[in-house]
């Protein structure tokens, strides 16, 4: 009971934190081509750094089992599922991640951009059928993989981690006599803020539930129902219950909540046909974003690592034609 506690607030919390910061990836690779600065991709990969963190301390200090991610092979099919991901992203307006906080924000277009997912992952059966090679192999934590350094790179993270509190510790001061519950109910959070929070319960609820993200559950959800893979667990859809309740609870908290359609019959094209290419990319890679910063990249997975440096160049593709 107390582990399913700890895991529905992690879920609440980082819908939560993710929603109070707009993290994105879209418009993390926005930034950079428009401003030239990096802090939300930054941020993002913060937040891997964290879990990164956690994940070490409960290996090496505490010698808890961690659970594998996934990873497709062989590595061209989760490079090019990552190019598609961001390419559809990109047409969207927002990755996976962001495209469930706009829903909670009454951004009714998102609803195609979930339709238009599921619809991408059934695209995974004519893959198959071209009779090209392809499985799915565990990727084993490097905290077992490489036990010799693993003692000393867990100090340099420790190390890191530390100077992020003293950062955050400064920034409270700040904020000066502000009471708590303010300064938790902000309307917006410091972009190293959110990713602190999104990176520790992250971390927490993987080590207790695996890989629990909800592109990976809407994917799942899909296969099954066509045959061609197990059924998600009923607890993993009260997880992504609870992530999604954490961002409609902050969109109704801070009145940034409004229902909205999209102003033509070309937006709602233009959100499905991003979101089929978002399911297709994830159905072979397999996972979206939040998949990738979440399991993949804090396993040091050259899968992951692979697709989601495609996926960046997929979205840049885009916004850079857009221009």
């Amino acid at each position: 009971m107390l582990l399913n506690a700890v895991s529905l607030l992690c879920a609440l919390l980082i819908g939560f934190a993710a929603h109070r910061a707009s993290l994105c990836n879209v418009r993390a690779v926005a930034e950079i081509l428009t401003a030239g600065t990096a802090h939300m991709l930054w941020s993002l990969l913060q937040a891997v750094l964290w879990m990164a963190t956690l994940t070490g301390a409960l290996v090496v200090l505490l010698d808890i089992e961690p659970p594998m991610a996934l990873a497709r092979a062989p590595l061209a099919w989760a490079l090019a599922g990552g190019l598609l991901f961001g390419i559809g992203a990109a047409i969207n307006d927002g990755c996976s991640i962001s495209t469930l906080h706009r829903l909670a924000d009454g951004e009714l277009g998102m609803l195609a951009s979930l339709a238009g997912f599921a619809a991408g992952v059934c695209s995974w059966f004519t893959l198959e059928a071209l009779g090209w090679p392809m499985t799915v192999v565990p990727v084993v934590s490097p905290w077992r993989r490489w036990p010799g350094p693993a003692p000393g790179l867990l100090a340099l993270l420790l190390l890191w981690a530390l100077l992020r509190l003293r950062f955050f510790w400064q920034l409270a001061r700040h904020a000066g006599n502000a009471p708590v519950h303010e300064r938790l109910l902000a309307p917006n959070y410091h972009l190293s803020v959110s990713a602190a929070l999104l990176g520790i319960a992250g971390g927490l609820l993987f080590a207790i539930t695996g890989a629990w993200s909800y592109s990976n559950f809407l994917r799942s959800s899909v296969l099954h129902q066509l045959g061609d893979a197990m059924a998600p667990s009923l607890w993993h859809g009260v997880l992504i219950g609870a992530l999604l309740v954490g961002m409609i609870v902050s969109a109704v908290q801070r009145r940034s909540h409004a229902w909205r359609w999209p102003a033509t019959g070309a937006g709602w094209l233009r959100h499905a046909g991003g979101g089929a290419l978002m399911g297709t990319g994830a159905a072979m890679i397999p996972g979206g974003n939040d998949t990738l910063l979440l399991n993949g990249l804090p396993a040091l997975s050259a899968a992951a690592t692979g697709a989601y440096v495609f996926m960046l160049a997929g979205i840049a593709s885009v916004l850079f034609l857009r221009r």
